[in-house]
């Protein structure tokens, strides 16, 4: 055998071993997913993507201008009565339309499941009727049509993720790294660190973060010199995708696009620079025209003025968001504390590393001076997560700790699974719920007590739950979990078994000053009981056993991961990269 024929061959095994090991990562993600939405922004986003798809246009309807759907017509009501109100909720209306404020990439992203969910709920059709029988509907928003929330929560984060984790694998070979070493990094990054949470929320985070990765990869290969022709081109649009789903990455991108122009000075060609804006600019375009038809203004998202936002004070916050410990980043992604000190100490030969750390610091200083910085109902800080995985996809695969210190990787790498773990057992939404009343209970009895001034526990509780240690879900989401599997939530019909005893004592020890307010078990019915996880839901909803949904997905993902993974694992250097075990690429390769 001739060596290009070995290196076709090894090429082509690396291609199968890449959607294997993608399909496997895809239903294992798939089998932690939610059966339904966990968060409004999401039940809203559905609503603009139904309305696109039926209508051409993403706008809300009230029941008088013809809405077709009572979630759509509750979700543009709700809009307007906090205009009314004096306190602007989840849109805006402009000239008697009603537009969701959520960031109109995510809308689109959606819009290709809507039909696949009226689809399955043809076969399902009784399905709202089951919920609304079972549990009665809290929010028709975020609670119907349930098949097709079922279909975007199962498929839509869980293939991005995926995707993500791929792009974490190649981004880690273009930096140089043997493939067994790149493997580490994608996995250790996916399932140690606060990004585990995007693989199965339905928040735009998730497919941010991909689109972010996919801009990253040629802009590394850019700054190497190993790029093609159109590296520039795909990078741009990317990039532009990315800004679609979250609009401060357009910060990234900023940063994106300086490290071009530093590469097309030392070239001394910027044609690649305009290959990337020429990317890029399409889908800018459709941002602009969009904003432009939904609110008459191209620099108008929806959104409130960023001054409604920004008023915390930034050392506190600061603080907060790296060492709080209900969602503090380096307790949430404990590789940083390895990672860190190698992108820090320049004695450690790092390429990119002012990219690296640029990426880690800016959502953090943006957001610490927010008064939402905990990022609403999510795991961990969201907002701070594409900086967390650019730092350590950039650190990890050039200093390899996992060879230098094996103990401490091993240690970090298990309390990251910890982390990790803790975020599928309990659902976000009741946890904080509970949270919510617990810390209510907690100040307003300090108050009583002459503990603390009415001013002083005049805060918001997700604030306080969010950096205070007595209220980690660290600790409470095993305690949630213990409660809800025993049916402590419920009593034998399924009905919620209200008071303190039965929800904030057990979990925070904390009992309710009122009971009407601060005593309720999860309000969902998702919440209780694990039906946060699709088998469950579904299986109780119809009435057969979960493990009998998921076990044959989770066999066959398990199956195709171990073999798709061994394979990338596991080819000579050769066959992909010309480059040799740990030699790292420079601009010159």
């Amino acid at each position: 055998m001739t060596s290009e024929a070995g290196v076709n061959k090894a090429g082509g095994k690396q291609r199968n071993g890449t959607w294997l090991a993608w399909l496997g990562t895809f239903l294992l993600f798939v089998c932690v997913a939610h059966g339904n939405f966990e968060t409004t922004d999401a039940g809203f986003t559905m609503h603009a993507a139904r309305s696109l798809w039926h209508r051409g246009d993403s706008a809300l309807l009230t029941k008088a201008q013809g809405g077709d759907h009572i979630g759509e017509i509750k979700g543009a009501e709700y809009i307007r009565n906090s205009e009314i109100n004096g306190q602007r909720a989840s849109g805006l209306t402009y000239q008697d339309h009603t537009y969701v404020w959520y960031p109109i990439g995510h809308v689109f992203l959606m819009t290709p499941f809507i039909p696949l969910g009226e689809a399955v709920e043809a076969v399902l059709p009784d399905a709202d009727e089951r919920l609304q029988e079972k549990a009665g509907m809290r929010s028709w928003v975020e609670g119907s049509p349930v098949v097709t929330q079922a279909v975007i929560s199962m498929l839509l984060p869980a293939l991005c993720f995926a995707t993500s984790i791929l792009l974490l694998f190649r981004i880690a070979r273009v930096l140089g790294a043997a493939q067994c070493d790149a493997m580490w990094t994608a996995l250790a990054i996916a399932l140690a660190t606060q990004a585990f949470s995007v693989g199965r929320e339905q928040l735009s985070d998730g497919p941010g973060l991909m689109f972010m990765l996919a801009a990253l990869l040629p802009m590394v290969r850019l700054h190497l010199g190993t790029h093609s022709r159109h590296t520039a081109w795909w990078g741009g649009a990317m990039a532009s995708c990315a800004v679609l789903l979250r609009y401060q990455t357009a910060l990234t991108v900023a940063a994106f696009a300086v490290l071009l122009v530093l590469a097309c000075r030392r070239r001394k060609s910027y044609r690649d620079l305009w290959l990337f804006a020429a990317g890029g600019a399409p889908l800018a375009l459709v941002f602009l025209l969009t904003n432009y038809l939904r609110f008459g203004d191209p620099m108008v998202t929806g959104y409130p003025a960023i001054g409604d936002w920004f008023t915390a004070n930034p050392l506190p916050g600061l603080g907060k968001l790296l060492f709080g410990a209900g969602r503090g980043v380096m307790w949430f992604s404990p590789l940083l504390w390895l990672a860190l000190p190698y992108a820090l100490l320049r004695r450690y030969p790092v390429k990119l590393r002012w990219l690296a750390l640029v990426l880690f610091v800016t959502p953090l200083l943006i957001f610490m001076q927010v008064t939402g910085w905990q990022g609403g109902q999510a795991w961990a800080i969201r907002y701070v997560t594409p900086g967390v995985v650019a730092l350590l996809v950039i650190v990890l695969p050039q200093t390899t700790p996992w060879h230098k210190w094996p103990g401490l990787w091993r240690a970090l790498i298990v309390a990251g699974w910890f982390v990790s773990i803790t975020s599928v057992i309990a659902p976000v939404r009741g946890q904080l719920q509970l949270a919510h009343q617990a810390v209510t209970a907690d100040l307003t009895r300090a108050v009583a007590e002459g503990r603390m001034t009415y001013e002083e526990a005049s805060v918001d509780p997700a604030d306080y739950g969010g950096w205070h240690p007595h209220f980690t879900p660290l600790v409470a989401n095993w305690l949630y979990a213990l409660h809800s599997r025993a049916n402590f939530f419920e009593d034998e019909n399924q009905k919620p078994r209200h008071g303190s005893k039965h929800s904030i004592v057990p979990i925070y020890g904390v009992a309710a000053v009122d009971e009407k307010t601060q005593g309720n078990v999860p309000g969902h019915w998702a919440d209780r009981s694990g039906r946060h996880l699709w088998w469950r839901f579904w299986g109780d909803l119809y009435g057969v056993s979960g493990w009998l949904l998921v076990l044959p997905i989770a066999a066959l993902g398990a199956l195709l991961a171990f073999f798709g993974w061994r394979r990338l694992a596991g080819l000579s250097d050769f066959a992909t990269d010309p480059v040799a075990p740990g030699k790292m690429m420079t601009p010159s390769s």
